[in-house]
């Protein structure tokens, strides 16, 4: 891993630009705030990570209804000792009992049995980088309604890869 000071911005505008082709065929808003600013991590990793949390938000979207405005929000913030990314979408949710379980190897949950595509592998992959990186990530949910993600980098280059 080569982990150093890297602009946000510049991996977000990466992962947007080789999502995009499915966030329009989907018709999904990506919406993007105060990613500028600096990070330390491995930017092709970052931005893997970033493909991965993506692809999900468009895999677990609402099908249904042709009127629902269907939304991914990514932004920074700023939180003391650390600063997090928060990758957000207005999906179908995560199951409460679901929750804790979601960076388990090979853990579906509903959700993934409904949906054929699922391996339960990604998230899996997803929480073992950040690790690597020595990035935290955390995610919070209701079913029916939202899905958060956040991860956490640490303000020096002194991180704890694990």
């Amino acid at each position: 891993y080569l982990i150093k000071e890297t602009e946000l911005g510049k991996i977000v505008t990466k992962a947007a630009v080789h999502n995009k082709d499915d966030l329009l065929a989907c018709n999904i808003n990506f919406n993007v705030e105060n990613v500028d600013c600096m990070v330390y991590t491995d930017a092709k990793w970052l931005e893997f990570i970033l493909n991965q949390l993506i692809s999900n938000c468009i895999k677990y979207r609402h099908h249904e209804d042709l009127e629902y405005q269907r939304c991914i929000k990514l932004s920074a913030c700023d939180c003391g000792d650390k600063t997090e990314l928060h990758i957000w979408d207005n999906g179908i949710g995560i199951p409460l009992q679901d929750l804790p379980k979601v960076f388990q190897k090979a853990f579906t949950g509903e959700n993934g049995r409904i949906g054929a595509k699922s391996t339960g592998m990604g998230l899996y992959i997803v929480h073992r980088l950040c690790r690597k990186l020595g990035h935290t990530v955390d995610i919070i949910s209701k079913q029916g309604e939202y899905t958060e993600v956040i991860i956490g980098f640490g303000k020096n280059d002194f991180v704890k890869p694990q």
